[in-house]
């Protein structure tokens, strides 16, 4: 059963909405900029075209577009469009990973709607969409044709003009890969217009922009998906290297920032920030910082490929549990070599990652149980030795669901006792100079032993 939609009018000019819901012209900002109501509605507007288009495709593997439970969902969806329709002349959705712009505006999300973002983005990419644009009113019937591309019904991945039997007259498919590479130039964009802005924001901006570019890069290696371009990457890091010299201080202090839940991400752009401010520290050039940092930034990328029940196991790993975390750094080494030439800067970016994981020497406890160092197995090189002190930092300092986040001093103290045959001593003098943080020897009340890991 479908009901008929009321009769397509033209689109108003005055800002009013078609259907119920009302978009009004609000007052302007800055001069020549856009209102602020405004933008606050298409926000609202876009959030509601989302999670109902979530909803309708979810359900849709179920039911038939023209089942009854659905017509209010299609109602509500065809008014929000045709509101923003009225008011910006069209209505342009681009979707990819946890992305989604509506006209141009990124639509900004919570978190508890992101995995229903994943998912209809990932309906989207099995059938070749990357989003589609309305340029006129839509009717209920058009947006049922458009839902029943992801209907188990139909096989096929969808052309511009939608399905076979089933073609859109007002709505156009845009297809996956053009809107993958559209964000990433949007994305390009954005990043030069904020080179501008003050640096101590912009410092807070890149951090962000470096987690969201590290967000998405995880979020498609493990879905298996087209990994996004370098060139984002490289420019972030080419941002902190620049910021590093001006602002060391509150540079440092973006890497208390972290999440349990998303730690590769956060430990991935932590130790890249912690690794640039310890090689400018070392005298490194600014290319050399830049080819640390971005080495740092994918040190421990093939962790993305581990099921995170492992990761976060709370008891004793088995030993094929503990055979797949071992394993680990051939991912990484697989990753780095996705589509991209085996030149010298990649050599050395692979060869960093590796010996970031490999002990300085061999530890020797004296009479007394205290760790003393001994003779190096390895020489190993200046980039692996730096990421090596810096990614254990960030491990240390950071919250895992099998323990909790220890002190910076805490941290220091243990690097220095009990895993000091891990690190390059003369490093972890200068590290400690860095951070500006003297290891302390004192348990907390109560507390017989320290353990890590």
């Amino acid at each position: 059963m479908s009901t008929q939609p009321p009769p397509r009018s033209a689109a108003p000019t005055d800002g009013k909405a078609i259907g119920q819901v009302e978009l009004k012209k609000a007052s302007q900002g800055a001069p020549g900029g856009p209102p602020r109501g405004r933008d606050t509605k298409l926000q609202s507007l876009g959030r509601q075209t989302i999670s109902t288009l979530y909803m309708l495709v979810r359900n849709v593997k179920m039911y038939d577009p023209d089942n009854d439970i659905f017509i209010q969902p299609f109602e509500n969806l065809r008014q929000a469009i045709n509101t923003i329709v009225a008011v910006d002349g069209a209505y342009g959705l681009n979707a990819v990973g946890t992305t989604v712009y509506i006209n141009g505006k990124q639509i900004q999300l919570d978190f508890a709607s992101i995995d229903n973002v994943r998912f209809l983005t990932e309906e989207f990419k099995s059938r070749d969409v990357g989003g589609f644009n309305v340029t006129r009113p839509v009717q209920v019937q058009e947006l049922k044709d458009f839902i029943w591309i992801f209907s188990p019904a139909n096989d096929k991945n969808a052309d511009e003009d939608g399905a076979a039997g089933r073609k859109l007259l007002n709505i156009k498919v845009g297809k996956f890969a053009r809107i993958q590479e559209q964000l990433d130039k949007q994305e390009d964009a954005a990043i030069e217009a904020e080179r501008k802005v003050d640096r101590k924001k912009y410092a807070m901006t890149v951090y962000a922009r470096s987690i969201f570019y590290m967000r998405r890069f995880i979020e498609r290696l493990q879905s298996g998906g087209q990994l996004p371009s370098m060139q984002p990457a490289q420019r972030l890091v080419q941002d902190l290297v620049d910021i590093c010299v001006e602002q060391r201080s509150h540079f440092l202090g973006m890497t208390t920032t972290r999440a349990v839940d998303d730690y590769l991400m956060y430990h991935s752009v932590n130790t890249a920030l912690i690794a640039i401010v310890f090689g400018h520290e070392l005298g490194l050039s600014r290319s050399q910082m830049h080819e640390l940092g971005l080495a740092a930034l994918f040190h421990d990328i093939g962790i993305a490929e581990i099921d995170n029940a492992i990761l976060n196991k709370r008891r004793t790993l088995t030993r094929d549990e503990r055979r797949k975390i071992d394993l680990f750094p051939l991912h990484t080494v697989k990753t780095l070599l996705k589509g991209r030439s085996l030149d010298q800067q990649m050599i050395r970016r692979i060869i960093a990652s590796y010996e970031a994981k490999v002990d300085y020497s061999m530890p020797m406890k004296d009479q007394n149980g205290n760790v003393r160092l001994v003779t190096p197995k390895v020489e190993l090189g200046m980039y692996g030795t730096i990421i090596n002190v810096a990614a254990c930092y960030d491990a240390l300092t950071s919250a895992r669901p099998f323990r909790e986040a220890y002190g910076p001093e805490v941290a220091l103290t243990l690097m220095t006792s009990d895993m000091m045959y891990k690190f390059d001593p003369f490093l972890i003098r200068v590290f400690m100079r860095v951070m500006a943080i003297q290891p302390v020897r004192v348990l907390q009340p109560g507390q017989q032993s320290i353990a890590f890991g």
